[in-house]
């Protein structure tokens, strides 16, 4: 309780009595009556003297108490929110009255309870709600923590509405939730391409969670299988049950997916080539992919592809490559040796074939065989046995070696056998001479390869085809032998790390690298080669070989338009160590490089996108000067 208490001075009484009673309505009258004390009653949380300095500038101690002051009084009690209701009265005293203020506060909450919620737990809504513990059952403050709650289900990536908040009497506070739930998938928009190529890709079920950040997943999946324009999707209410259930509509736009073209190509080794392709990448509309392609010109090629991407409903996919295909090598670039020429045309014919089964949803296991027959070059080395010296230009006998010789000498071991001079006669044969021996041989012989192959792979990756964000990661390991019907005996161990980072806009930062190693005695044409148009950009193809490889590529591409990119890069790397026999006995070709040393190549380049897919054009710079590339898509 509050007392105040006024009193009228005595001064005033005797000045109101000179004057003839004009001034005694300056202490009360009986109409208005002095408030002498301010009383509050009822309140618990609230303090009293918060409710009464609230009121301080209506009701004043030894202020009148009208009507009017009452009624202003208890509207700003009111709209403090603490109250369900709030009165004001009067008590009368000897002189002045008591202004009794009471109220009846709003209930409490004591308890928060959330129910319904399943994938968001309640310490993360609590920490969203605005009410706490404690405060005033506020309706409007309960209002704003539902749409609180709705909100931050969409920021999950969820759906989901509170159906209803119970406010007990004894102050418990019950939110209502109500998480949606995909209730049917619908794919639309196929005309060629069977319902299961789509649906298939889909993790979505029916009676699950409805999350947003799934249904892009699902979206980008189904655009990567390179058959659709373009593919959205639609959420609409659901029809069995509206409230809960949503419905998850598929929209897609067919493309065309068979091509026929004819195209131009070149490199530095090959010239200018002729290239005749037809493909079809929706196949009897399963999202198969078949190609048949034909090079002509700078070189002559034939190739024959086919990818099964289901060949079971785990998503084990299967390929399988035929070809007869030629192409312009370069000889093991600065080695001691000299040549007429430093190039020779390599052909290979055979098949390759892989099995790769899905370990994750973004990593897979590939085994593979291939079986390739390799044409020996027409490229000759001339070697002198006995003088230990190499050069070029001899006689060439049906077989590739010559033999030849005009002095006598002492006996040689030369690995091609030793000498039994005999007798001279008019007729001598090979034993009978005495002299040094000069053998000519193709330096890259050819052979029979055949190998298995197990690796692992992870793709992360946005967009395959572009990448912006994501990695690709590839190791694997190749095992050729005779016991798998070869004709050399090697290992290779290969791994590969891609990654992908967006810098603002459509700007992407591209980095790759690549590492690799063989063991036991790979032939020349098994080697790892390092130079070109998708290695080392700035020097020649295959400008460094040995068995170990180490490549650095990076690249900032940036968009200039929807068809036009430009791209900066700086490639590292080289191909070093090892030595490769030749057919001649005794002699085989070092690496260049015998050990790792980093060839840098910058330059610039363009991407454009056209309608038989995606040109790049690079121009880059290196140690043995610049060099133009040309191809197709992104080098990685």
């Amino acid at each position: 309780m509050i007392y105040a208490e006024a009193r009228c001075l005595v001064w005033v009484g005797i000045l109101g009595l000179l004057l003839g009673g004009i001034g005694t309505g300056a202490c009360w009258s009986q109409d208005e009556p002095l408030i002498a004390a301010i009383r509050v009653e009822g309140n618990d949380y609230i303090s009293a003297e918060a409710i009464v300095e609230e009121v301080a500038e209506v009701l004043k101690i030894g202020a009148p108490y009208t009507a009017k002051a009452r009624e202003a009084a208890r509207r700003k009690i009111m709209k403090l929110g603490y109250f369900d209701k709030v009165s004001v009265e009067r008590e009368q005293l000897a002189k002045g009255v008591v202004v009794v203020i009471t109220v009846v506060e709003k209930k409490r909450i004591t308890r928060i309870e959330l129910v319904g919620n399943t994938v968001i737990t309640d310490e993360q809504l609590r920490e969203v709600l605005f009410i706490r513990e404690g405060h005033v059952v506020d309706d409007s403050a309960i209002r704003r923590d539902v749409s609180r709650i709705v909100d931050y289900y969409s920021q999950q990536g969820y759906m989901a509405h509170v159906s209803d908040v119970q406010v007990t009497k004894f102050g418990v506070v019950t939110f209502v939730i109500e998480e949606a739930r995909i209730e049917d998938v619908v794919v639309e928009g196929l005309v060629r391409t069977k319902q299961e190529v789509v649906t298939r890709e889909l993790e979505l079920q029916p009676g699950e969670l409805f999350r947003e950040q799934t249904i892009v997943q699902q979206v980008r999946r189904i655009f990567n299988l390179g058959i659709f324009e373009n593919v959205g999707s639609d959420i609409r209410p659901g029809v069995e049950d509206p409230e809960r259930g949503v419905i998850v509509a598929i929209q897609v736009e067919e493309k065309r997916t068979g091509q026929a073209s004819v195209a131009f190509g070149y490199s530095n080794l090959d010239d200018f080539v002729l290239v005749l392709s037809l493909a079809e990448n929706n196949f009897r509309g399963k999202a198969e992919r078949a190609s048949i392609d034909l090079e002509l010109f700078g070189r002559t090629s034939y190739e024959a592809k086919f990818f099964e991407p289901y060949l079971d409903d785990k998503g084990t996919s299967f390929s399988i490559r035929v070809f007869d295909t030629e192409r312009r090598r370069r000889f093991v670039g600065g080695a001691a040796v000299t040549t007429a020429e430093d190039t020779f045309e390599e052909r290979r014919t055979g098949v390759n074939m892989s099995v790769s089964v899905p370990t994750a949803k973004t990593s897979r296991m590939k085994f593979g065989f291939r079986s390739e027959e390799v044409s020996s070059s027409f490229l000759q080395g001339v070697r002198t046995i006995g003088e230990g010296s190499f050069a070029p230009g001899a006689g060439q006998d049906s077989s590739g070696g010559v033999w030849s010789g005009t002095n006598l000498g002492e006996d040689i071991s030369s690995g091609v056998g030793g000498y039994d001079p005999g007798a001279l006669t008019d007729n001598p044969g090979p034993g009978d001479i005495r002299s040094p021996i000069v053998v000519a041989a193709p330096l890259h012989p050819g052979g029979q390869l055949a190998s298995i192959t197990l690796g692992r792979n992870s793709d992360t990756r946005d967009i395959p085809t572009n990448p912006t964000a994501g990695g690709y990661t590839d190791v694997s390991f190749e095992y050729a032998s005779k016991l798998v019907g070869g004709d050399v005996d090697f290992q290779k161990l290969m791994a590969e790390r891609r990654m992908y980072k967006r810098m603002g806009g459509r700007d992407v930062l591209a980095g790759r690298l690549i590492l690799g190693t063989s063991f036991g005695t790979p032939p020349l044409f098994e080697s790892y080669s390092v130079g070109g148009t998708n290695t080392l950009r700035g020097y020649k193809d295959d400008r460094f070989r040995g068995e170990n490889m180490l490549l650095l590529n990076v690249e900032y591409r940036r968009w200039l338009s929807d068809k036009l990119a430009a791209v900066g890069f700086v490639d590292v790397g080289s191909a070093y160590g090892g030595e490769f026999p030749t057919v001649v006995p005794g002699f085989s070709i070092p690496a260049e490089d015998a050990k790792f040393d980093a060839h840098i190549g910058v330059g610039v380049g363009l991407r454009v996108v056209t309608p038989i897919g995606p040109i790049r054009l690079d121009f880059g710079f290196g140690e043995d000067g610049s060099q133009a590339h040309f191809s197709f898509g992104h080098m990685f």
